[in-house]
């Protein structure tokens, strides 16, 4: 039926928040999840993988200091964190050492503008990042860990409500199957 018509709601879920989404009927379909997913009802698959970057303003005090920084050395510095959405009680956490002043944003983009203003240290997509940084308003420091280079996934609910939501479905999934899309996805910036 071609006259029918689908809504199609975004809803913008971090951290754990993405997957609770899913598994609580709030979305449908979920695009960017952490890893690749095992739950009854939800099927995944992997899109790629994405770089972060350590980064601060040019500004703030870690940006002088030689590399690599030492945990010892950020710690002392408050690190922003993007808030993990889901409203359950165990939440994730990625990226705070122990005793770390905390600045908590509720997403990636609110993070990215708090520490271009010098308000804190942290993770950020490197693609994300890339702007900011080629135009010198950010800095790249090594720290004493592994890069950050999670996995990403696209999930979705096996029995999605009615007819029309299950055709919307197969649609997202057909274009999300697409590696022009993945990439398209996976390389877009702010």
């Amino acid at each position: 039926d071609l006259t029918s018509q689908v809504e199609v709601r975004i809803h913008d879920e971090t951290l754990s928040g993405t997957f609770h989404a899913l598994q609580s009927g709030k979305v449908d379909i979920a695009i960017g999840v952490g890893g690749n997913l095992q739950s009854a009802g939800i099927a995944s698959k992997p899109m790629g993988s994405g770089n972060f970057v350590f980064a601060v303003a040019p500004h703030h005090p870690l940006a002088k200091l030689p590399e690599p920084l030492l945990d010892a050395q950020i710690k002392v510095h408050r690190v922003v964190a993007v808030a993990d959405s889901t409203p359950e009680q165990q939440t994730v956490s990625v990226g705070i050492l122990p005793g770390q002043d905390v600045l908590t944003v509720p997403s990636m983009t609110d993070k990215l503008h708090a520490q271009l203003r010098g308000l804190g240290c942290g993770n950020l997509p490197e693609l994300m990042a890339k702007p900011y940084i080629d135009a010198g308003q950010l800095v790249v420091k090594k720290i004493n860990r592994p890069a950050r280079t999670p996995a990403i996934s696209y999930a979705w609910r096996e029995h999605a409500g009615d007819k029309s939501t299950r055709r919307a479905l197969h649609w997202w999934l057909t274009q999300l199957a697409s590696k022009k899309t993945q990439h398209a996805l996976l390389n877009r910036t702010v």
